[in-house]
């Protein structure tokens, strides 16, 4: 599915979106990283588009955007399998970190609220190996 998706798109996301899954899981691109690697490739392509194009990777579930408290930016990175996020609050690095939630848990923090939760998104902070 997601290659029929991704054909059905403009030339310039196609590009956008080769750009995020070239960086790999675990690596998470700013827009403006990736738009300094597009206008190699493509120039004259607009930041704007560039913008527009992950907004629009977004919604299909082609990318991920990840906002993680303390940083300046939002980053992307490939979707892929659910996992949390560690920022080191020294150098600002973030890295991918194999946990989620369980879903009994998310279950019953669901029913205890009235909420319906959706999705998850778990960050943890601290000072990584290299900074600690």
């Amino acid at each position: 599915m997601a290659s029929s998706l991704r054909a059905a798109l403009p030339k310039n996301y196609q590009l956008i979106y080769k750009i995020v899954q070239e960086s790999g899981i675990g690596r998470h691109l700013t827009s403006a990283q990736i738009y300094a690697q597009a206008i190699k490739r493509r120039p004259g392509i607009g930041f704007s588009t560039v913008y527009r194009g992950l907004e629009r990777l977004r919604a299909l579930g082609l990318v991920s955007e990840l906002h993680v408290p303390g940083s300046d930016a939002a980053t992307y990175e490939p979707h892929g399998p659910a996992h949390a996020h560690f920022r080191c609050s020294e150098c600002g690095e973030i890295e991918d970190v194999a946990y989620a939630v369980p879903p009994r848990s998310l279950k019953a923090l669901a029913l205890r609220h009235g909420f319906e939760i959706e999705k998850e998104r778990v960050t943890f902070e601290g000072r990584c190996p290299a900074c600690k």
